[in-house]
């Protein structure tokens, strides 16, 4: 198989690998599932506390009156509090409440659970390859997230 051949089936594994620890972490944790954007606006928040809408809504790719109407939802939930940004109250924020930081917690840790009895039936050599994997597949996120922010600023700059 040659390189572009096995590039065209990373993103499918990873999406189709995704989307079933996604839903299999929620379910197996006890929590209540969210809607998929909404889902990844609390990892988002939790990471990042104090993101503002607009940024939540660029690196989501997301519309902003639909990162605001999410918003408002887990508001309901109990999962996120709007706030002032206090360095200038015109601006706004969003941070995660504790409930949010332990049910992101939960998730993760069924998560990782989860993958260690998978592990566990897969051949010592496929197992110890995707633990090594881990530190690329993190420096390939941020590559795409620093060249997708790029191509965003290069494409706002041109319209202006």
């Amino acid at each position: 198989m040659d390189r572009l051949a096995v590039l065209r089936d990373l993103m499918p594994a990873l999406r189709d690998t995704s989307r079933t620890l996604l839903r299999t972490g929620v379910v197996r944790s006890g929590l209540e599932p969210l809607p998929a954007s909404e889902a990844d606006m609390i990892r988002a928040i939790v990471r990042e506390p104090g993101v503002s809408p607009g940024r939540l809504a660029a690196e989501l790719q997301m519309k902003p009156s639909n990162v605001s109407t999410a918003l408002r939802h887990l508001a309901e939930l109990g999962l996120v509090q709007r706030e002032s940004d206090p360095a200038d109250r015109r601006a706004g924020r969003v941070l995660p409440t504790p409930k949010a930081v332990a049910d992101s917690r939960r998730i993760e840790e069924t998560w990782a659970r989860v993958l260690d009895e998978v592990l566990a039936e897969l051949p010592d050599h496929q197992a110890q390859a995707l633990l090594d994997a881990v530190p690329a597949l993190r420096a390939l996120e941020r590559a795409l997230r620093t060249r997708d922010t790029a191509a965003d600023t290069a494409a706002q700059d041109g319209s202006q």
